[in-house]
């Protein structure tokens, strides 16, 4: 789940890039309905209630990974219902889905309640509204030009102010800390790092970051 969105060679008339289009948009559309988890968080969901659910959910997916891995049958259910859903890397590895849990859980369980709230926005938020965004520059510029490859800067950008708008009105930060929220989301989500999933990354870097920020200047 990437929210500058690679670029995609497009295939004869573009067909390739549109079907990347569709993709992403099908990905990102279930990804944002996850924005209901800091919504709630906002609106006053007991700590306690949140952080028992997420853990439910993520030891039940932790346990689908470890039956894919090692069952060819469950694997192979696994990508029947999952669809077009699946990334190429993660046939091979945990799946986005999985990872977004994992990072949920961790918001909420090491960082204050606004700090969490603000985290999981950069996730749910601002890494969708990126990876759309960035996907569909990479279509329209498919129609005239072939596309750089990677993540776009124009992706990067949506991912900043989804992330700052929504650390404002959803986690109620301040201006300043609010743009360093969309900041740190943005940078986080664009290295390309194998071994740690953008979700967990957002995560880590907006709630650290937002904690020093309140350190350096309180």
């Amino acid at each position: 789940m990437t929210a500058g969105g690679p670029s995609s060679p497009p295939a004869a008339g573009g067909t390739g890039a549109a079907l990347a289009l569709r993709h992403e948009l099908a990905r990102k559309t279930l990804h944002l309905g996850t924005v209901a988890v800091p919504v709630a968080y906002a609106a006053g969901m007991p700590r306690a209630t949140l952080l028992a659910a997420l853990l439910a959910l993520a030891l039940v997916a932790l346990v689908v990974e470890m039956l894919r891995a090692r069952h060819e049958a469950s694997r192979a259910v696994f990508v029947r219902a999952t669809g077009i859903l699946l990334r190429e890397h993660e046939h091979a590895r945990w799946a986005g889905a999985t990872w977004l849990l994992l990072a949920f859980l961790l918001a909420v369980a090491a960082f204050p309640r606004d700090v969490a709230i603000a985290a999981m926005v950069g996730v749910a938020l601002g890494d969708a509204a990126g990876a759309v965004v960035g996907r569909a520059w990479s279509h329209r510029r498919a129609a005239t030009a072939a596309p750089a490859a990677g993540k776009t800067w124009v992706g990067s950008a949506a991912c900043l102010v989804a992330t700052a708008l929504g650390a404002w009105g959803i986690a109620g930060l301040g201006p300043a800390p609010a743009l360093l929220a969309g900041t740190l989301a943005a940078a986080a989500e664009r290295p390309r790092i194998a071994r740690l999933d953008d979700n967990m990354r957002i995560v880590i870097a907006v709630g650290a970051g937002i904690l020093l920020w309140r350190i350096a200047f309180s």
